[in-house]
């Protein structure tokens, strides 16, 4: 932990994003007295980030359900889970009150509807119960975000959305409704839910045949409403060009299909710096929060060389090019607290394992710190706020 935050410190943050995994806190999820290593832990790695003045943003979920919640009372399903989370928030909010001046309570909450069963660990056997653990990690969120204001007035909270910039491929009204309503299903309809605190009605018709009035209760929607935010937490890597499902199951009316006009990563992953910048825009000025960029990266194949070294040049790209399409976006009134790309080092990508990489340090099977040559493009970006991008 000290080893990265001081590589940290060297490329110049002045920022940095964690998430507290909940059983560190609670091993089981549902104890009454937290784990007093685990608060030590946390405790620590904040006193190293405040040695080099760095701020810390903390997340307190990111798919790391306790397994005995999961098997108590099938995780999110059930409305106990709210007395739980809670539970865990309040005791993480108090633990470090006035140490930590940002919290989201969940990453990129809207991909419960892409995988339920990786971000909850229960599979949702349909449609009704997707929705039915939405609302449950909308409850927790309100609370959450009220329970931040109590606590901690001096601290901020907002809702975490992980999207991209969806465009019609081409103005085919067939194509342009298709994107439309792929936009409600996958991102306006969950931030109308944690930026406005309501449910708009086209995202609740994407739940057809959904017993409402069985998961909804008596004054959830005002609990839903009773939250503010103070900013939208957003992650972006790439756009979609999306046209009408011609299939007959269309549970999915848009599908997204290849953009003949932009490149991609080995992944398939288009790059789009103007998306990010059109992304900006749309969600400051529908919802008028200010942004923290929480994820923005190139992964890649990057190779060790022997004599050391790491050239990821392409990453670098990538990076410039979208920084400087977040400053037009600043210039045109888009107000931001910050920008931090996924990742500072090397993780295990979710899907892809330690093929696919994202950080500015390499970090071979011995756990050797090597900088990539990004590491020290990055300190200069940080140095001059964003405006020398030259490489």
């Amino acid at each position: 932990m000290k080893e990265d935050i001081k590589l940290y410190a060297e490329m110049g943050f002045e920022i940095y994003r964690f998430t507290i995994a909940w059983t560190r806190i609670f091993p089981n999820g549902d104890e009454i007295e937290a784990n007093p290593e685990g608060i030590a832990f946390y405790s620590a790695m904040l006193d190293e980030l405040d040695k080099y003045n760095i701020e810390p943003v903390a997340t307190l979920y990111a798919y790391d359900l306790p397994l005995n919640l999961l098997e108590k009372y099938r995780g999110f399903m059930s409305r106990e889970i709210i007395k739980d989370f809670t539970h865990y928030a309040e005791t993480v909010i108090k633990a470090f009150k006035g140490r930590i001046k940002y919290w989201i309570p969940f990453n990129e909450q809207n991909f419960i509807d892409l995988d339920s069963e990786y971000m909850t660990g229960y599979k949702a056997k349909n449609r009704a119960e997707v929705f039915q653990l939405q609302h449950h990690f909308n409850l927790c969120y309100a609370k959450t975000t009220n329970l931040v204001h109590e606590i901690d007035p001096a601290a901020k909270v907002g809702g975490n959305l992980g999207n991209v910039c969806l465009y019609p491929l081409n103005c085919d009204p067939v194509n342009v409704e298709a994107t439309d309503e792929l936009a409600y299903k996958s991102g306006y309809g969950f931030a109308d839910v944690l930026f406005r605190g309501v449910y708009s009605g086209i995202f609740i018709k994407s739940y057809e045949g959904t017993d409402f009035s069985s998961i909804v209760l008596d004054d959830d929607l005002e609990v839903l409403k009773s939250a503010s935010p103070d900013f939208m937490a957003l992650c972006y890597y790439l756009s979609a060009a999306i046209e009408a499902n011609s299939f007959e199951d269309r549970a999915l009316n848009g599908v997204i299909t290849k953009n003949p006009y932009i490149d991609a990563t080995e992944w398939k992953w288009p790059i789009d710096p103007y998306g990010f910048k059109h992304y900006l825009h749309d969600y400051y000025h529908r919802y008028q929060l200010p942004i923290l960029i929480t994820e923005n990266g190139m992964g890649a194949r990057d190779t060790l060389k022997e004599d050391g070294t790491v050239n990821d040049d392409y990453r670098i790209k990538y990076l410039a090019d979208h920084i400087a399409r977040m400053k037009e976006a600043v210039d045109e009134g888009v107000e931001m607290i910050g920008y931090l790309t996924w990742s500072a080092t090397d993780l295990y990508s979710t899907r892809e394992g330690f093929e696919k990489r994202y950080g500015f340090v390499y970090i071979d099977k011995d756990y050797k710190r090597i900088k990539k040559r990004s590491f020290d493009w990055y300190k200069k970006v940080i140095s001059t706020n964003g405006e020398d991008l030259s490489y």
